[in-house]
């Protein structure tokens, strides 16, 4: 089976943001939509380009149960939807739906190492790198501690996809998966799963709600 990285823009926290309740609706419905489409789990994912600090330990937060309901068409409607497409997806309809938190660094060749022991790192579920040239791709696959090496192919790779690099990810970390871009501002494909570091998941919508 195919690997899809399907996440969620979280804008919410940006300083230069005005409007926060307008976003968090609009991430609200967008993770509604994913469950309608028969999606077993979103990420919340937040980008950010150079040094982390402790202002960008996760803050985001996670949709309880009672919202999400709120939103969500009629009962029945809703329910026969997600039974629908999860098994149009071959995907078991007593799974829960299940939300993640997730931090996407865009780093360059002078990006300190990246290592699951940092706090800042694990207050988030999925750690991704998003490298932008040769070092940070090859420094990414040999050494970073990170769950996805995402990679955007909508536009020209400014690095080359050395297959010794390649091998190196999947034989230190984990395994190669592929993705594709999504109507909810996911552009990784091709994105590479790296450690499979995911904790602290948060079942939002257990069996009974989707059968």
């Amino acid at each position: 089976m195919g690997f899809f990285d399907l996440n969620i823009p979280y804008h919410e926290s940006d300083r230069h943001v005005i409007d926060k309740s307008s976003l968090k609706s609009r991430r609200l419905k967008l993770a509604l939509k994913a469950m309608e489409l028969g999606y077993t789990g979103v990420a919340y994912n937040r980008t950010l380009k150079g040094v982390i600090s402790e202002s960008d330990r996760c803050v985001i937060p996670l949709f309880p149960l009672s919202s999400l309901l709120k939103v969500a068409p009629s009962s029945s409607y809703f329910s026969a939807s997600v039974k629908f497409h999860r098994e149009l997806l071959n995907v078991d309809v007593s799974s829960p739906f299940r939300q993640y938190t997730r931090l996407t660094l865009i780093v360059d060749s002078a990006a300190p190492v990246l290592k699951s022991s940092n706090g800042i790192l694990k207050s988030y579920d999925i750690v991704a790198v998003r490298p932008v040239n040769q070092n940070a791709f090859d420094q990414a696959c040999k050494i970073s501690e990170v769950d996805i090496i995402a990679i955007d192919y909508s536009e020209k790779l400014p690095f080359r996809l050395k297959h010794p690099m390649a091998k190196a990810a999947i034989k230190i970390h984990g395994r190669e998966c592929s993705g594709r871009r999504t109507p909810f501002g996911c552009v990784e494909e091709g994105s590479t799963v790296v450690s499979g570091r995911v904790t602290g998941l948060q079942t939002v919508i257990t069996a009974d709600r989707c059968g």
